[in-house]
């Protein structure tokens, strides 16, 4: 994907494994989106943030608490005021707290009128409620609007590069 797939637009990426969110992360930077990254407070999450800085990216940690609805509408709104819009979430979350955080994105995203969330299952566990989750949601919001929901599960897609490889194809322009 080239530096420019993904200009100007603005991602959340928001998880409890911030190995899978830092590879998630990069990517979405080197594709030339802005990147809000969230997780519960951790030095790794300011490191995370630094390096993306360093190696010319824009990023924002946001320290969040997933089980929170307030947390969550926080860090939307902490996204529109560092950014201005949301253009692509990345969830790597519980079914629970993954009902919550769309919630807010989708209400952001609805701004513009365009949008992507990428919910992610990386474990065996995780994979049938998240797919079932991202499934209604998908359905719910595919004739209103154009605002395009998935899901990855993360064994088939190895390691935590190529699954972050597949989240920045399926919010590139041609992956429409």
């Amino acid at each position: 994907m080239t530096r420019t797939a993904l200009s100007g637009r603005t991602a959340i990426v928001v998880g409890s494994d911030i190995g899978v969110s830092a590879a998630v992360a990069y990517a979405l930077s080197r594709a030339g989106a802005g990147v809000v990254i969230a997780s519960r407070p951790d030095p790794a999450l300011t490191a995370l943030t630094a390096g993306i800085v360093a190696a010319g990216g824009q990023a924002v940690a946001v320290p969040a608490d997933v089980t929170s609805r307030a947390s969550m509408r926080r860090l939307v709104e902490q996204t529109l005021g560092a950014f201005g819009r949301l253009d692509i979430a990345v969830n790597h979350l519980r079914a629970r707290e993954l009902l919550v955080a769309m919630t807010y994105q989708l209400a952001a995203m609805r701004r513009t009128g365009d949008g992507h969330i990428v919910n992610l299952a990386t474990s065996v566990v995780a994979q049938t409620a998240v797919a079932e989750l991202t499934g209604t949601a998908a359905q719910d919001h595919a004739s209103s609007s154009s605002i395009r929901i998935n899901a990855i599960a993360g064994a088939p897609c190895g390691s935590a590069e190529q699954l972050a490889d597949a989240v920045v194809r399926l919010c590139s322009d041609d992956s429409r």
